[in-house]
């Protein structure tokens, strides 16, 4: 999957109309961020929508069994389909040349086959059935290109958090609206509410997007990672893939660079300076990986991205010395998960990481876009500051839960982050606003990673985030975008329902037969009560459930613990805490 820049430009251009999208230290004001007086929403702006064209770069494939481990096998299976006459036939109706190296996916090797151009998905299929009837090929299928889930961004002159960041903490006071009672934090991550327990540290997060640009809140939080573009011209380094990141511009004719990736990156993790803004999660570590760039980017490599940023081996590059336990893709295209990046999904997810994926800016159904509609992802749709799904945002059955993505129509507001103002190369380092669901999906991420610093693995990451939401509100004045569980997913993001210890339990009083001691704790979130278990040399003690206990005679002499489990109302995450143990006198 990939980026079409020119699909991505076009929604950005429209959505910048009426805020003129300049550069930093001009006197840009953002969205107006109250409702109308009379309490009732104001209304959105349609014109956001990316009606996506599906394009395909190229044919991938690869190797029957015997052949895949077999380097001289495979070069004359490649050789073989270069030179078959039908194969050139169709290539040539597609405009189309053959690819000179292999790219390896994992265990396998996957061969391209490149178009000049990008063309329709029925343009390739002439190549695609060529390919197919190749002796020693299987698993042809389109290089499929996509788009960055967002629109370009506008500086504002005065970014703080409070004034700004309302996808942290909403600090907006709007009473009732539209019948809704306003909750306090609002539809933001509450994402300062979790903060006490954990902000993600040294949790590995990778960003599969356009690479890095240098920011001071985003560099001391940034480990090794690697430019997985195969092709030079796209890369617009002067090589193919390599281990520098570095963000190369992905501007064209028409259109400046977006700095997407570094903006991406600044909603995970941005740390605080105390002048600009914060991410959700500022203790988390950010790998870069690029694998959009001019004109965008293709399936194998953002599916070779997947791959080396869990651990996993990718022929010609060096071995990733710190895999992301949380992969970020803030991008998409209309066209059906293809077999090789599910393939590296599934693989990426067996080493441990989980993969969080917007849900596409075309508002249709999820399902028709990849790798949204990938199994074993988290997919992200977006909503606005009122709670309600982003008008351009993709829905439908696909998506697992949503997040902040932001709207630019008057009334609303989109989402603040690191940014650069260079047109084509990298100039002054700023923060500027975007919206998407490439902004929804970080949120999520960072979220991940800051369960997965609690201790979740895998699944029970996927399975938490689900938990940590909260009920999306229901306007009946503007039915038209009020989200429910079949269109949005499980609920909002709502980190207040992660109820996690703040600190080590301790068990407080004097240890001796026949004093009473007491457990001690403080837990983050809307607990709603707790639940405890005390133990003696380990195992539980049979109805020693509250929060003291009195010891006794078959205490003495043994080491007591207690567990503390909080409970919240409807939908939350309970991360319980045991105590050190204590020698009873």
């Amino acid at each position: 999957m990939t980026t079409w820049t020119r699909a991505r430009r076009a929604i950005a251009a429209v959505a910048c109309s009426g805020l003129a999208a300049t550069l930093v230290g001009a006197a840009v004001a953002p969205a107006a961020n109250a409702a109308s007086d009379d309490g009732t929403l104001p209304k959105k702006d349609s014109a956001a929508v990316e009606k996506q064209e599906t394009l395909v770069a190229g044919v991938v494939y690869s190797f029957k069994d015997g052949l895949a481990a077999s380097a001289s096998g495979t070069a004359t299976v490649a050789a073989r389909a270069a030179a078959n006459a039908s194969v050139q036939s169709a290539l040539k109706a597609s405009g189309a040349k053959v690819s000179t190296g292999a790219a390896a996916v994992d265990a396998g090797a996957t061969w391209a086959v490149d178009f000049e151009e990008p063309v329709t998905p029925a343009q390739a299929q002439a190549a695609i059935t060529a390919l197919k009837a190749v002796p020693g090929i299987t698993d042809v299928e389109p290089n499929y290109i996509s788009t960055a889930h967002a629109a370009g961004p506008v500086v504002p002159t005065d970014p703080y958090v409070k004034q700004y960041q309302w996808n942290i903490w909403d600090y907006s006071s709007r009473g009732t609206l539209d019948g809704v009672a306003w909750p306090t934090g609002g539809y933001s991550t509450h994402a300062t509410a979790l903060w006490p327990a954990t902000k993600g540290k040294n949790v590995v997060v990778a960003v599969l997007d356009t690479g890095r640009t240098a920011h001071p809140q985003i560099d001391g939080v940034t480990v090794a990672g690697y430019d997985m573009i195969s092709d030079k011209a796209r890369a617009r380094d002067g090589n193919a893939r390599d281990s520098n990141p570095q963000d190369q511009g992905d501007w064209d004719s028409e259109h400046q660079s977006s700095w997407h990736g570094t903006h991406v990156a600044g909603i995970i993790a941005a740390k605080w300076d105390g002048a600009r803004g914060v991410g959700v999660a500022p203790g988390v570590r950010i790998q870069h990986v690029r694998v959009l760039g001019a004109g965008g980017g293709t399936s194998a490599d953002i599916a070779a991205g997947i791959t080396w940023a869990s651990g996993g081996v990718v022929s010609g590059t060096s071995r990733n010395k710190t895999p992301a336990k949380v992969i970020n893709l803030s991008l998409g295209g209309k066209h059906a998960c293809g077999s090789m990046t599910q393939r590296a999904i599934d693989n990426a997810r067996k080493r441990g990481a989980v993969v969080v994926v917007s849900a596409g800016n075309s508002a249709e159904s999820a399902s028709l876009h990849g790798p949204a509609n990938c199994n074993n992802v988290v997919t992200v749709a977006a909503l606005d500051e009122y709670g309600q799904r982003a008008s351009y945002s993709n829905y439908g059955n696909t998506v697992e839960v949503s997040a902040p993505g932001g709207e630019y129509a008057d009334g609303y507001r989109p989402i603040l982050s690191t940014w650069n103002t260079g047109t084509t190369k990298p100039g002054t380092q700023t923060w500027g606003l975007m919206m998407g669901t490439s902004q929804a999906a970080p949120h999520v991420s960072a979220a991940a990673a800051m369960l997965y610093s609690l201790g979740l693995r895998g699944s029970a990451v996927e399975s938490g985030l689900k938990k940590a939401t909260s009920p999306f509100p229901k306007y009946p004045s503007f039915p038209t975008y009020n989200c429910t569980t079949t269109r949005c997913g499980a609920g909002y993001l709502n980190l207040q329902k992660v109820l996690a210890p703040a600190g080590a339990v301790t068990v407080t009083g004097t240890a001796k037969v026949g004093q009473t001691v007491t457990a001690k704790y403080s837990f983050t979130g809307k607990v709603n009560g707790y639940k405890f278990q005390w133990y003696r040399n380990g195992k539980a003690i049979s109805g020693a459930t509250g929060k003291t206990r009195t010891l006794n005679s078959l205490d003495k002499g043994a080491i007591i613990k207690v567990r503390v489990t909080p409970v919240g109302t409807a939908s939350f995450v309970s991360i319980p805490k045991y105590s050190a143990g204590t020698r009873v006198g």
